[in-house]
């Protein structure tokens, strides 16, 4: 066909006053007989080459850089053209061809140049051993050297738009546009008769690939490996397969498969096959299973946990080596094994028991269970009870009772009223919300009267608190005293906060004290040889000392004086000026 669009392409061109002689140019002559597009080789271009100058034998050698062109000295930085993808017309001849790769002009020549000879509408070319003619619209033909075997003719004519036929060492090609084609190459052969397409391609004198096409009604191939197709649109027929599996269908029957031959149930690995949407079944090395959707039946096998399970409909059936479960959805299930059952029959009841004692019976009136140390519950509506280890009672959700005989523990609850908790080791009574009491022999007691007065004491001190406002006690060496909001004391063995607010703020530790009444201001902290104070009346004084020396201020700056050592300044109007040591 590139050779029909090449004979349309001439035809346009001598219809457009193409000039009957070729212009030599760098790629010697095309086929389209501008010059611009021949594949018969490039003509090197030569440029002069210029003198070297003189090289000044006084004149210092320079040496590039390690890893430098020893041909160019360092410069500025590197610049663009301003149309940096701008080509000449020597360059755009070089690229931009559209010819196939694999079917190259072959024979032309340079040398011999290009002769073109034009008669309306005969139109002839020649270049060496490439030659070019047609009668255009009804013939057109080109003979070159075959590529395969410069020797053979390659022989290519169209006859009236419709038959192309080509002869060569490499092609065997027959075409009648568009009922029939037969393309022969060296490996291979297609075949095209209107909807019938035979293909065949060779691996030295095997065959490798085949395709047989009766379109729309039968496709089929084979592929290296016992790979292959099958399709068959009429009867709804698909049929593919490689070495690692395949997959049919036929119609509503389907089969896939994997490491296996074929659609075999026992000789490949993994299957699935069915009959939509009727019955499907299929296997892999740890499972099988069957499906038939309008029965509602479903069953598979687990090789791995050697169990199956079966569902027809509600009916559900699962089988374990060492337990059995039969349920009907959604009102019936059951589970059995070694000495152990349980049956729920919904609403109505679910019982169930497990070993020698451990047993549970549920209805809607009642729940009675045995444990497997023999405990007992029993739950009713407003009543319970447990008897274990340890005892309850409940009556209705306001009454409780505990009892832990292990510990002498008793408990009881009568919400919200009333709770109690008696051991050896305490007691504690509640009379909500007026009067609470909780003791730990020997250890604390804490007594509430109504909730706001707490007092409380243990083996480290003691606290009282009328909530929210006044909190004071002792922790140790700790003490706190809160009268809210106005005085804050906290007091350790190393620091201590007191805060009278808003007038007296108090802040001492071991590093440092602070002190704030009204608008005195006085901090203190230990250095080396003494002791480093100041005082200030904000805003009209401050004063402080240090062990060598001292310093006062009037408004911060308007007066004052410093003096460290021998070192002394005073401040006038906020500007500091020095002393000498004999001032």
């Amino acid at each position: 066909m590139r050779l029909a669009l090449s004979g349309l392409i001439l035809g346009s061109l001598m219809l457009g006053g193409i000039p009957a002689h070729a212009q030599n140019t760098t790629f010697g002559q095309g086929m389209s007989g501008s010059g611009g597009s021949g594949m018969g080789g490039i003509r090197p271009a030569t440029a002069k080459k210029k003198a070297k100058p003189k090289v000044d034998p006084n004149m210092p050698v320079t040496h590039a850089a390690s890893g430098a062109s020893d041909t160019l000295m360092g410069g500025g930085e590197p610049t663009l053209p301003l149309k940096p993808l701008e080509m000449d017309d020597e360059l755009k001849a070089m690229i931009g061809s559209d010819m196939a790769l694999d079917e190259p002009e072959m024979g032309r020549s340079i040398a011999a140049g290009t002769e073109r000879d034009w008669y309306l509408p005969y139109y002839a070319e020649r270049s060496g051993d490439f030659k070019l003619r047609t009668l255009f619209p009804l013939w057109f033909e080109r003979r070159q050297p075959s590529y395969g075997n410069p020797k053979m003719e390659d022989r290519a004519s169209l006859f009236g738009g419709i038959y192309y036929n080509r002869r060569s060492a490499d092609h065997h090609d027959d075409i009648l546009f568009p009922v029939y084609w037969n393309l022969m190459d060296r490996d291979s052969r297609t075949t095209v008769i209107g909807p019938y397409v035979n293909r065949r391609q060779m691996d030295g004198d095997e065959v490798s690939e085949t395709d047989d096409w009766l379109a729309p009604l039968y496709f089929t191939g084979t592929r290296p490996g016992n790979n292959g197709y099958t399709i068959i649109p009429p009867l709804l027929t698909y049929n593919n397969w490689d070495e690692d599996g395949g997959t049919t269908v036929f119609g509503p029957y389907f089969c896939s498969w994997e490491t296996g031959a074929n659609c075999d149930y026992e000789a490949a690995d993994e299957i699935d096959r069915g009959i939509a949407p009727f019955y499907f079944w299929g296997h892999d090395e740890h499972s099988d299973y069957k499906l038939a959707p309008p029965l509602l039946w479903y069953n598979t096998n687990d090789h791995i946990e050697a169990s199956s399970l079966t569902v027809v409909g509600p009916v559900y059936r699962k089988h374990w080596e060492d337990l059995e479960a039969l349920h009907v959805f959604p009102f019936y299930y059951s589970l059995w094994g070694e000495n152990e059952r349980h049956t729920t029959l919904l609403p109505f009841f679910h019982y169930g028991h497990q070993g020698e004692q451990e047993s549970l019976f549920v209805n809607p009136l009642f729940l009675s269970a045995t444990g497997e140390k023999g405990e007992k519950t029993f739950v009713t509506w407003g009543y319970a009870r447990y008897r274990g280890r340890t005892q309850l009672d409940m009556y209705t959700p306001l009454v409780w009772h505990y009892r832990d005989p292990d510990i002498k523990l008793e408990q009881e609850i009568y919400f919200p009223f009333y709770m109690s908790r008696e051991s050896p080791r305490e007691d504690t009574k509640v009379y909500f919300p007026l009067y609470a009491n909780s003791k730990r022999f020997g250890v604390s007691e804490t007594t509430f009267v109504t909730p706001f007065f707490q007092h409380s004491h243990d083996l480290r001190g003691w606290s009282t608190a009328v909530h929210p406002l006044f909190y004071v006690g002792r922790n140790g060496y700790d003490t706190h005293t809160v009268a809210a909001p106005f005085f804050w004391d906290f007091a350790s063995r190393d620091s201590r906060t007191t805060i009278a607010f808003p007038l007296y703020w108090r802040f001492a530790d071991k590093e440092s004290t602070t002190q704030l009444v009204g608008n005195v201001f006085y901090k203190e902290r230990p250095v080396r040889h003494g002791t480093d104070w100041q005082v200030h009346i904000f805003p009209l004084f401050s004063y402080g000392e240090t062990p060598n020396g001292h310093w006062w201020n009037i408004l911060y700056g308007l007066a004052g004086y410093t003096r460290a050592g021998k070192q002394s300044e005073i401040r006038t109007l906020w500007i500091p000026l020095e002393l000498s040591p004999e001032d």
